[in-house]
């Protein structure tokens, strides 16, 4: 299920919607609640074209090792989109990276933790942590 909702997830993006940044907000079981409603506030929030709320994921996927949801956005809102994950994330962990083409990069050295981390699989990139 969590590869199509992966693909779903690519295939709702706008056209041409300029995907720079993602944030990945992580949740377990204790905290799918949390997690759906923070969905729904971020949903009611960024309406319009700039900001593209994902899917919830609710199975580990790529070096994600719990569920987790997307936030898909440009670079000229990081300010205005970290600080609003930063001052609503309650108890759930999130982490934001650019998509520069190096996903390993992008997942450690140029991640920013909001919350408290999570411990990625590197694996998934093909190197050992």
């Amino acid at each position: 299920m969590s590869d199509f909702r992966l693909k779903l997830n690519s295939r709702n993006l706008p056209p041409d919607f300029p995907r720079e940044f993602d944030a990945h907000i992580y949740y377990d079981q204790t905290k799918e609640e949390e997690a759906s409603r923070f969905r729904e506030l971020a949903l009611s929030h960024w309406k319009g074209p700039d900001v593209f709320v994902g899917f919830m994921i609710d199975c580990p996927v790529g070096p994600h090792p719990v569920p987790m949801f997307e936030i898909n956005f440009p670079r000229r809102l990081f300010g205005e989109v970290t600080l609003w994950l930063l001052h609503h994330h309650g108890n759930l962990s999130i982490l934001v990276h650019e998509l520069t083409g190096d996903d390993y990069k992008d997942h450690t050295d140029y991640a920013l933790w909001i919350g408290k981390p999570v411990e990625l699989d590197l694996n998934a990139f093909g190197k050992k942590n």
